[in-house]
C-alpha cells in the first residue's frame, strides 16, 4: 500500500513539473475534437457516406463525455467521504481542462448526432423534441456555461458566485441519468446515475460528520 501511495505521489510531482506541457497536450485534443466536428460538418452536408461514420463518431463521443464528467466529480465526492487518494490529485490539478474537454466533446456529440442533420435537413425538426433531447439540451446548456466561465478572469470577476454557477453540475448529472435513460437503460445510465447519487450520498455524510463534530464539542471548545 505504501508503495502504491508513493508512485501516485511521483506521478503527481511528475505532473506538476511538467504542467504546461499536459496542458499543451489537452489544447491538441481542443483541436483533434474541432476538426472532427469540422469533417463531420462537411461529409454530412455534402451528404457524403462518411457522415454516416461521423454520426457514430458522435455517439462514441457523447460517451466519452460521460466518463470524463465522472472523473471530473470524483475528487469531490471522495473528499466528503473523507478518503484521500493522491492520484486525484492530478485530476484536480487538470480539473479546468477537463471540463472544458467535456464540454466540447458533448457539444460535438450533439452537433454530429443531431445538429447537423437539422441544419443539413436531413433530418426535419419537429416540435415537441423527445424527452430525452430535451434534457440532453438542458445539460448541454449547463455545460456551455461552465465552459464559458473556465478561465482566470471569470474566476476573478464572479468571485464567490463563480463557485455556485459551478455547482450545476451536479443538477447536469441528473439531466444526464434522463438524457440516457430516457433513451434505454444502458452502461451509461448506470455509470452517470451512480455519480449523481453518490454526490447526494457524499454531501449528506458530508453533513452528518460536520454535525456531529459541532455537537461533541464542549462549551469551552466552543467559547475558544
Amino acid at each position: 500500500m505504501e508503495k502504491s501511495k508513493s508512485l501516485q505521489t511521483k506521478i503527481y510531482e511528475i505532473a506538476i513539473r511538467r504542467n504546461s506541457t499536459i496542458t499543451a497536450y489537452f489544447k491538441f485534443v481542443y483541436a483533434l475534437i474541432i476538426l472532427v466536428l469540422a469533417l463531420g460538418g462537411y461529409f454530412t452536408f455534402v451528404n457524403h457516406p462518411l457522415g454516416r461514420t461521423f454520426y457514430q463518431v458522435g455517439v462514441n463521443f457523447g460517451r466519452a463525455a460521460l466518463v470524463l464528467l465522472a472523473i471530473v466529480v470524483l475528487p469531490g465526492i471522495l473528499g466528503r467521504f473523507q478518503i484521500e487518494i493522491p492520484i486525484t490529485r492530478i485530476i484536480i490539478l487538470f480539473r479546468r481542462q477537463l471540463g472544458i474537454t467535456v464540454f466540447l466533446l458533448a457539444f460535438t456529440h450533439y452537433q454530429l448526432v443531431r445538429g447537423l442533420l437539422f441544419y443539413s435537413k436531413q433530418m426535419p425538426f419537429i416540435l415537441p423534441r423527445p424527452l430525452f433531447e430535451f434534457f440532453g439540451f438542458w445539460a448541454l446548456t449547463f455545460l456551455f456555461l461552465m465552459f464559458l466561465t473556465s478561465n482566470n478572469f471569470s474566476v476573478k470577476k464572479l468571485g464567490k458566485w463563480w463557485k455556485r454557477l459551478h455547482r450545476i453540475v451536479y443538477l447536469v448529472l441528473w439531466l444526464l441519468v434522463l438524457h440516457t435513460g430516457l433513451q434505454r437503460i444502458s452502461i451509461w445510465t448506470y455509470l452517470i446515475g451512480i455519480f449523481a447519487v453518490l454526490e447526494i450520498v457524499s454531501f449528506f455524510y458530508s453533513y452528518l460528520v460536520s454535525s456531529r463534530q459541532r455537537s461533541s464539542q464542549t462549551p469551552e471548545a466552543k467559547s475558544s
